[in-house]
């Protein structure tokens, strides 16, 4: 065959012009590149197959998700694929926002300002959700307890150390009058016998924090909470200022109450930059300002030297003059050198025991972001060759600008961003020295804890209480940690009352106090019940007819021998403190006549063996349990057998329903399942297991006289320890026995009894 072949023209168009001859060669070359492509694209092309893009490629090429994910897939087959995508109608995914956007500052506030609409957030939220367990309790969102297992950590920084904790959920309300119409209205509200009231003498001059408990309107009995108090320094001799702090789970009820006794109208306080709602009459006025303070407690021994370290007390100088502390010195002869002595002298104070109990000390300090360490360090002491602390009564160190909302309001808008901070540090030519400024004046009122009073551990829980300004609460919390705060939540709060020996702030005679005890209840009803029935404690074999909850209105029934309706706690000092010397005297008196038998009496009880837990029996002893502790005997559950025929009726009723559901979806109907069925089931089985008790006072071989509260191991003394409550009328039982502050302890789920020493609390 030859090497070129011969074309006619006439075979082609007239107006192209084309070789004579072809070399096979060339020709044959630059075609099979050409087939080459078209056959790939044959290959890949999904005209010619039923696969898809990403199922075309080798298995180990292949990832989860391909379908759905187009980054995936490799870059030669996307556009192949979405291709694809949009032939077959389904939408196209839209491109997710990267998490640098979401989280840019301003996306971060709008989100931040749509949570807390809800549920009130602490100003040192965003810090604590990143390091602690948060709950939900009271519509405010509280950290709970750290995330790093530090629990006896904790208890060293109460004991040793320093402990702070945020406790900016308790409301405060702020009430102007005439002082005498104040004290005299809140006679109605309070009951002397359990204290000094508001128009004590020590609390007059608003040198001292007061407590008191507040009772419903034209009631002794009806207790509503504890609140603490604070009175404005004397500056107008009949217009005053009072602080009252209120726990927020009382809050309402409290607020209620005292509107009614001053008799109040409500109105909308426009001026302010948020709407607050006030209450007025023509002599006094009502608000809440708990927007506008913070409250931070530190607790421990080492509390006073972290403060010093961290709170640098602001002295005026020529160059630099501030508009609000000018007016003000000029309005109230604001004289702030007595307050820098007292503070001075503070830092020589060895114990809280030399300072006064529940004094209020008015600082104004500097920012004190601009006093931060390097690294965390550890605060301590220096008071090895100092004299002792003396304090002056005569001296008016409480006086504070923070009383004034104008100043408060001030402050607020005058703090400088974290942004300027760390840009004046990175202008600093030497790194690590000192900011030029000091930073902004910031007035703040520390109040003094003298802890607990008991001799088992004397002086437990001492510390101070900072009250600072709105917004000021963040730059000040990092402050306090980095000088060797250890951070604590509820919980720790929890530990705290219990490790000094007192009751729940909640007690349960009030409304408050009833909530709290119904939903732990609730939730230990649950747990119990998520259970299967073969893990289960059967209560009813244990003799515990209210292992789940404290019910104490059926077990002063019992003992009193008639239908209780309202009861109430024992508050009154003197009588807590009679009692309390009869159990430790040698005499027996009777005391059933001086007092209501409607009443608990709050009690602690130690137990050398063993360890107690929360809904614990408190129960007499007999003669011969005083020589060995006693065990209780076993008895039959006769509502086993019940529950037994109640589950086996059920199982053949779901299988009767179970079979008529499929032949109805064989003939194409549907039958609903009956939820109420279930629930009526769920509901019987229940009560089954916890039947609703008809006696506790006799429910097993020893009587019944009260209940644990919080029932845990002390690590202050060493051993087991409980709080809880028993009734009056069982006291001349007790004082009758050979040992008059022994008691029997049992926890619902153990047969053996403990015996324990029983203290009254006094405090």
């Amino acid at each position: 065959m030859d090497d070129t072949a011969m074309f006619e023209p006439d075979m082609l168009g007239k107006d192209d012009t084309l070789p004579q001859t072809v070399t096979l060669p060339q020709f044959t070359a630059a075609r099979g590149k050409e087939v080459q492509i078209m056959k790939k694209t044959l290959g890949s092309s999904m005209i010619y197959t039923n696969k898809l893009a990403f199922q075309k490629l080798p298995r180990y090429m292949r990832r989860r998700a391909m379908s759905h994910n187009v980054k995936r897939l490799p870059r030669r087959l996307r556009e192949i694929h979405k291709n694809q995508i949009t032939k077959s109608g389904l939408p196209q995914k839209t491109k997710r926002p990267s998490r640098k956007y979401v989280r840019r500052p301003y996306n971060l506030n709008s989100d931040y300002m749509r949570r807390r609409r809800r549920v009130y957030w602490l100003d040192t939220h965003i810090w604590h959700a990143k390091r602690f367990f948060m709950t939900e309790k009271w519509g405010c969102k509280i950290p709970f307890k750290p995330c790093d297992r530090s629990f006896k950590a904790c208890y060293r920084a109460t004991r040793n150390h320093c402990l702070l904790q945020d406790i900016s959920y308790y409301k405060c309300i702020e009430l102007k009058g005439d002082y005498s119409g104040i004290v005299e209205k809140f006679k109605r509200l309070i009951n002397s016998k359990n204290g000094l009231t508001i128009g004590a003498k020590t609390y007059e001059s608003g040198k001292r924090e007061g407590t008191i408990y507040l009772y419903k309107f034209g009631s002794n009995n009806e207790c509503i909470g504890k609140v603490n108090f604070l009175w404005k320094p004397i500056e107008v001799k009949h217009k005053r200022t009072l602080w009252l702090w209120l726990h927020p789970a009382l809050y309402s009820k409290a607020l209620e109450t005292i509107v009614l006794c001053f008799d109040l109208k409500t109105c909308l306080d426009i001026d302010a930059e948020n709407l607050t709602e006030m209450y007025f009459n023509d002599e006094f006025e009502l608000t809440d300002i708990t927007s506008e303070l913070s409250r931070f407690r530190l607790t421990g021994p080492l509390a006073t030297a972290v403060l010093q370290k961290c709170f640098v007390p602001f002295e005026e100088t020529i160059d630099e003059c501030i508009d609000w502390i000018g007016d003000y010195k000029e309005k109230h002869e604001f004289d702030f050198s007595n307050n820098l002595e007292v503070w001075n002298d503070l830092s020589h104070v060895s114990t809280f025991s030399q300072i006064p109990p529940h004094i209020v000390l008015s600082l104004i300090i500097r920012d004190p972001r601009f006093n931060l360490p390097k690294t965390r360090t550890k605060a301590l002491p220096g008071y090895e060759n100092f004299p002792e602390f003396h304090y002056d009564n005569s001296k008016d160190i409480n006086k504070s600008p923070l009383w004034s909302n104008t100043v408060r309001a001030a402050v607020k808008h005058a703090k400088i961003t974290n942004h300027k901070v760390i840009e004046l540090r990175q202008d600093i030519l030497v790194p690590g020295t000192d900011l030029e400024s000091k930073g902004l004046p910031i007035p703040i009122l520390l109040i003094q804890r003298p802890g607990c009073k008991n001799i088992d551990t004397p002086g437990y829980g001492s510390g101070w209480d900072v009250i600072l300004p709105g917004g000021w609460a963040q730059p000040t919390w990092i402050s306090l940690i980095m000088f060797g705060a250890r951070s604590g939540g509820l919980q720790e709060t929890n530990t705290i009352t219990f490790e000094m020996g007192q009751n729940d702030s909640l007690e349960p005679d009030t409304e408050a106090g009833a909530r709290e005890e119904a939903d732990v209840s609730e939730k230990c009803r649950e747990v119990y019940f998520r259970k299967p029935p073969n893990k289960r404690i059967n209560f009813n074999k244990f003799n515990i007819s209210s292992p789940l909850c404290c019910n104490w209105k059926l077990l002063l029934s019992e003992w009193q021998s008639k239908n209780v309706e309202h009861f109430f706690v024992l508050r009154d000092k003197s009588i807590l403190k009679n009692i309390q010397d009869l159990l430790t005297s040698k005499t027996s008196t009777n005391m059933l006549g001086q007092c209501s038998q409607n009443c608990l009496i709050p009690v602690k009880i130690t137990v050398t063996k063993g360890q107690l837990k929360k809904f614990a029996i408190i129960c007499l002893p007999l003669d011969n349990d005083f020589k060995k502790e006693p065990k209780e005997s076993k008895t039959i559950d006769v509502l086993q057998q019940k529950r037994k025929d109640l589950r086996k009726e059920h199982k053949q009723l779901l299988k009767r329903l179970r079979k008529r559901r499929i032949r109805a979806k064989e003939n194409g109907k549907v039958i609903h399942i009956d939820k109420d069925m279930l629930l009526n089931y769920t509901k019987e089985m229940r009560s089954l297991w916890l039947p609703e008790p008809r006696t506790i006072r006799k429910s097993c071989s020893r009587e019944v006289i009260g209940f644990v509260k919080h029932g845990d191991f002390s690590l202050s003394l060493g051993k087991s320890s409980a709080v809880g409550y028993i009734v009056i009328s069982a006291l001349q039982n007790i004082l009758n026995q050979k040992h008059k502050n022994k008691l029997l302890l049992r926890n619902n789920n153990s047969m053996q009894y403990r015996l324990g020493e029983l203290k009254i609390i006094c405090d």
